[in-house]
């Protein structure tokens, strides 16, 4: 993925707070070690998402990205931030064509009581992407085969939940 950074700038945005909290508790229950993981929220037309590399479990507000725009035509992101938005963001950015989606957590967990995409694709790549909007459907959490899971929500409190159930 390109990325574009249309301003170089710390991202000031009211979910912040809420995606700290959900890291931290993300860390605590074990779902995460290291940087491995995302959290996005949906703004308007418009997306907040972790950097890359950021350490869930210890976010600062240096670890988030506002993502204005993805082109999954060319693979381009424009963003505002001081880093590059995760590797995933067009996986996220694809599943918030669904209305009923407005957050999305990705830990590299996989969970026994959810469906698993049936073809193991790249990280960060549209191949992966288009394999977990495919599989989402009605689910709100799913595994991504070799890659963790993913869990989905109209909040990331109902994200959050989704995963501890």
């Amino acid at each position: 993925m390109e990325v574009i950074f249309l301003s170089m700038e710390k991202v000031r945005n009211p979910f912040m707070d809420e995606m700290k909290e959900i890291g931290r508790r993300l860390k605590d229950k074990g779902y995460i070690t290291g940087t491995y993981g995302n959290i996005s929220v949906r703004y308007g037309k418009r997306m907040v998402i972790t950097a890359t590399n950021s350490d869930l479990g210890n976010l600062s507000d240096e670890d988030f990205v506002e993502v204005v725009d993805y082109n999954p035509a060319t693979n381009v992101a424009m963003v505002i931030g001081l880093k590059e938005p995760s590797r995933e963001t067009p996986m996220h950015w694809l599943l918030y064509s669904r209305q009923e989606i407005n957050a999305i957590i990705h830990t590299h967990k996989i969970f026994d009581n959810a469906p698993t995409t049936l073809h193991e694709k790249p990280a960060g790549s549209l191949e992966l992407a288009f394999e977990a909007l495919k599989i989402i459907g009605n689910n709100k959490l799913i595994n991504l085969k070799n890659h963790g899971s993913i869990a989905v929500g109209e909040t990331l409190k109902e994200a959050m939940e989704v995963i501890d159930c």
